[in-house]
């Protein structure tokens, strides 16, 4: 599963072959995920579980820091860019880290790819839906976004459908982000 994964995802793209490619037009809206790649898996613990010692919270927020300042100097970032283009870096990183953790359990990467077509064709109401916290305990919507998965390939297995719904709300997140990093960005 190429890192280019979640990048693909916020910007709305079709899932491209070539990992870490950057446009000579690059806006910046990738650069904090991309210069992550070394450290992308204590990063996305940090965000997925945050329950790291209090050493390997500080590497990661570190990380993210880092990567922030290299990239807003690389890019000068607006106002809001920063901010939201480190978000984008750490979701990028727990969706390619949970994208792993399936393909380690076996499910395949065309099932994977499956599940994030299904996110794609998600109704406005389904995607508001991620809005709520609690969108899990709503037992209809939880049957009907389960379905979608089991029907993308995704196994019906508690943990892989968990993981793939936690890739799901994460592009959701992503999306959200992505549309607020460019607001920011025309307001420049």
């Amino acid at each position: 599963m190429s890192r280019f994964l979640a990048v693909s995802l916020a910007s709305g793209l079709a899932l491209a072959g070539a990992a870490h490619a950057q446009d000579a037009g690059d806006d910046g809206l990738d650069c904090v995920y991309n210069a992550l790649v070394d450290s992308y898996e204590l990063v996305a613990e940090a965000f997925l579980y945050g329950d790291l010692s209090a050493e390997e919270l500080a590497k990661s927020k570190q990380a993210v820091e880092a990567a922030t300042a290299l990239c807003d100097a690389k890019h000068s970032y607006g106002v809001d860019q920063a901010e939201v283009a480190a978000e984008l870096g750490k979701m990028g990183s727990a969706i390619d880290y949970l994208s792993e953790e399936l393909l380690f359990g076996d499910v395949s990467e065309a099932a994977i790819n499956a599940a994030l077509d299904a996110f794609h064709a998600f109704t406005d109401e389904e995607f508001d839906a991620f809005g709520d916290p609690d969108w899990r305990s709503d037992a209809v919507f939880y049957a009907r976004l389960k379905a979608k998965m089991t029907t993308a390939g995704i196994p019906d297995e508690t943990w892989a459908i968990d993981t793939a719904l936690t890739i799901v709300e994460i592009a959701a997140l992503m999306e959200e982000a992505t549309y607020l990093f460019m607001l920011d960005e025309d307001a420049q």
